[in-house]
């Protein structure tokens, strides 16, 4: 049996939760184990909380929401990091107030139950310029966070000849969704390689390491978060399907875990580096 990675040990598939309750006990449990109340008190004091809100606008109720969710990041990141790492928490219950955009790798995501298809704005052959289709439907959702997991049909569609011509238009691309999404941080998923027989169907698939490398420079040289994922792609290569362009469903939640993680890193305390 294969050894897994020290990062990714014991990393659990999800069977769902309840969220609102999850978001009142987020939002009171800890105060209240800190003061010293019971758990009873604090579920009351949440409920009467959400209460108080129902004369508040929609929009005003989802902004003071989003406020305590990301006090409860803050102060819970270096935990969570940890927690995602040792496998001690359903990585795909983090999953929250996200949007993912992608290609067929990404539709995975909901096709396998991972996480709801609402949330997946994906397809079959999309590239980066199917982007501008979902604005609409993203910005009903609003997010806080958006992954971007293209790059598979970008490279083998024509559309841009040399790496960098890539790079240069998903800048613009992300540019442009700064300014319909202000208050939305975009993270951007390296490109996953192909494998044997794929070159069968497209050489152009042998430049996706180029392509990926030339996406992950313009993320750093314009501070924009980049999810690297050459480390599980290594690892677990024989986790892609036969066509050796797909992702069985085992790979998900390797992928799932290292979004997450660089999410959570994006909150700038936890510092891989430092920590080997």
């Amino acid at each position: 049996m294969r050894k897994l990675p020290d990062r990714f040990k014991n990393i659990l598939i999800p069977a769902g939760g309840a969220l609102a309750v999850c978001l009142i006990l987020l939002l009171f449990l800890p105060r209240a184990g800190a003061a010293g109340h019971s758990d009873s008190q604090a579920v009351t004091e949440g409920v009467n909380y959400l209460r108080a809100l129902e004369s508040e606008d929609p929009e005003t109720v989802e902004n003071i929401l989003k406020e305590y969710r990301q006090a409860e990041i803050d102060a819970r990141r270096e935990e969570m990091i940890g927690e995602i790492l040792e496998g001690d928490v359903d990585v795909w219950s983090l999953f929250e107030d996200y949007a993912i955009l992608g290609d067929s790798r990404a539709v995975g995501f909901y096709y396998y139950d991972f996480l709801p298809h609402e949330r997946v704005l994906a397809g079959g052959g999309e590239t980066i310029r199917n982007i501008e289709d979902h604005m609409e439907d993203l910005q009903a959702l609003n997010p806080s966070s958006i992954f971007l997991c293209f790059g598979l049909n970008d490279t083998s569609i024509g559309y841009w000849d040399t790496p960098e011509e890539y790079a240069e238009e998903y800048l613009e691309t992300l540019e442009w969704m700064h300014e319909e999404l202000p208050d939305t941080t975009v993270y951007v998923s390296s490109i996953l390689p192909a494998h044997d027989p794929a070159f069968e169907r497209s050489s152009k698939w042998y430049n996706i390491p180029d392509f990926s490398a030339a996406v992950g420079e313009m993320c750093e040289e314009n501070g924009i978060p980049f999810v690297d994922n050459d480390e599980i792609a290594d690892e677990y290569y024989d986790l892609w399907d036969p066509d050796g362009i797909h992702l069985r469903r085992s790979f998900y939640q390797y992928w799932g875990a290292n979004l997450m993680i660089s999410f959570y890193e994006h909150q700038g305390v936890f510092d891989p580096e430092a920590e080997a």
